[in-house]
């Protein structure tokens, strides 16, 4: 009987330690070859990377993230293409997340071939399978928020090549603030004063009734909290908007029923 415990005992020590090798991705392996748990960016809001796994020491590095977002900046609900590159001898793998500095993410992400969406509201994309290649790279998307005046979004990501080789690197995405037709074509005729003190004044002529609104956003893109908003009818209309914001230069965004314009402005 303990002869045949024992030679029961050796085929499942044999899949116990595959099991664990598989799971360990070995010395040059990743932890988590089909994906990684969300939350290990490196992001300031995340507070943790892939060495929580993996072990080691993170390394920052560029080069590794490349998009198609224009140097001007992204415009609000357009789709961007995102590129991940990863070079090296192993297993490699990745998770990326756009945010900001508090954590909060912004914008959707579409996951790509080979990659998956994982956490609260699909803020992270990570590998679905860890490539052994060479140079392993993996495409996704990013769709900017929908409403303008998000501001700056950066793009986090973590990279695995070969435990514990473990690389950091980010993606600043500024916004383009200057999208947005003619004052004109959006029925604005007049702002004043310009530069300003505590009142910005805005004289409209609509070609159609509606919500007009009016808010003061940095230059980063953040809202100050400045804003007002009501309802016109079609023809010459008025708006005042009043703030107590320091000196400086400020990004004014209106809309209108027709259309959107911005304009910079200097407080006094």
């Amino acid at each position: 009987m303990k002869k045949s415990y024992y030679l029961l005992s050796i085929p499942f020590a044999v899949l116990l330690l595959g099991l664990t090798q598989s799971f360990s991705g070995g010395e040059h392996g990743t932890r988590t070859p089909t994906g990684a748990p969300a939350g290990h960016t490196g992001s300031p809001g995340d507070g943790q990377n892939c060495t929580v796994c993996h072990g080691g020491t993170a390394t920052q590095v560029s080069g590794i993230l490349t998009s198609d977002v224009p140097a001007s900046g992204y415009l609000a609900g357009q789709t961007y293409n995102f590129t991940v590159t990863l070079a090296g001898t192993g297993r490699k793998g990745f998770q990326a997340s756009p945010q900001n500095q508090t954590g909060t993410l912004l914008g959707t992400l579409t996951a790509g071939a080979g990659n998956q969406l994982v956490g609260f509201n699909n803020k992270y994309v990570t590998h679905s399978i860890a490539q052994n290649t060479q140079t392993a790279t993996w495409n996704f998307q990013w769709t900017a928020p929908v409403v303008p005046g998000t501001g700056n979004v950066t793009m986090y990501i973590a990279g695995v090549i070969s435990q514990p080789n473990v690389r950091l690197s980010s993606l600043l995405l500024s916004e383009n603030y200057s999208v947005g037709i003619s004052e004109t074509q959006a029925g604005i005729s007049r702002i004043y004063p310009n530069p300003g003190s505590a009142s910005v004044y805005l004289d409209f002529d609509l070609n159609k009734p509606g919500v007009v609104k009016a808010g003061i956003y940095t230059l980063s893109g953040s809202f100050t909290g400045a804003g007002v908003e009501q309802f016109s009818g079609s023809g010459s209309s008025h708006l005042m908007l009043n703030h107590q914001l320091p000196q400086g230069t400020y990004i004014l965004r209106i809309y209108t029923p027709d259309g959107l314009a911005n304009r910079k402005i200097v407080v006094l």
